[in-house]
């Protein structure tokens, strides 16, 4: 047999008794585990403006089917669609927004969507189909968009954009509310 010095031994023994100390410690310490929980839902305010504007989109192309004459309708929905995708890459900073639109269908730029997203306070309203009707509920979106842009807090992480945008599509439907009527 071979012989072993005191010094070999002693480092041997101190391994064994580092290994079985850190076996030990591993086996007496709670495992903590962390569960992911949801991203918060994004701002019912911005969701809501989203199902008005995808309502408006809707009536317009309902108007355009019934009174293709019309000289503004066309003007009018181009500008309506330029809101909706103002507001959906604004509503992209919010997780909870790309985490809702991942799960369910996917809306495609060619075909407007009709119905609000799940969850949206506004999703069983009626699509105006007139152009009366159009110019009342341009009306009704302004005014509530633009209660949503007075009541957004300023110390909100995107209220840079977020301010803007709604203040800028208040005004717009204002405008598209008076061309209508």
């Amino acid at each position: 047999m071979a012989d072993i010095s005191r010094r070999t031994l002693l480092n041997r023994a101190l391994l064994v008794t580092a290994l079985g100390g850190g076996a030990l410690l591993g086996l007496t310490r709670p495992v903590k585990r962390k569960i992911a929980s949801p991203p918060p839902p994004p701002p019912v305010a911005l969701t809501a403006a989203l199902a008005r504007q995808r309502r408006l989109l809707a009536g317009y192309d309902q108007a355009l089917a019934s009174q293709a004459g019309h000289p503004a309708l066309a003007g009018l929905r181009a500008d309506v669609a330029a809101h909706g995708q103002g507001l959906r890459a604004v509503l992209q900073h919010y997780p909870g927004w790309r985490l809702a639109v991942t799960s369910s269908a996917p809306v495609t730029s060619s075909a407007p969507a009709t119905t609000a997203p799940a969850g949206s306070p506004s999703s069983g309203a009626s699509v105006p189909d007139s152009v009366s009707a159009l110019a009342s509920a341009s009306r009704a979106a302004a005014a509530a968009t633009t209660l949503a842009c007075l009541d957004w807090p300023a110390t909100e992480a995107h209220a840079a954009e977020v301010l803007p945008l709604l203040g800028s599509i208040a005004a717009c439907l204002t405008s598209h509310a008076q061309v209508l009527s």
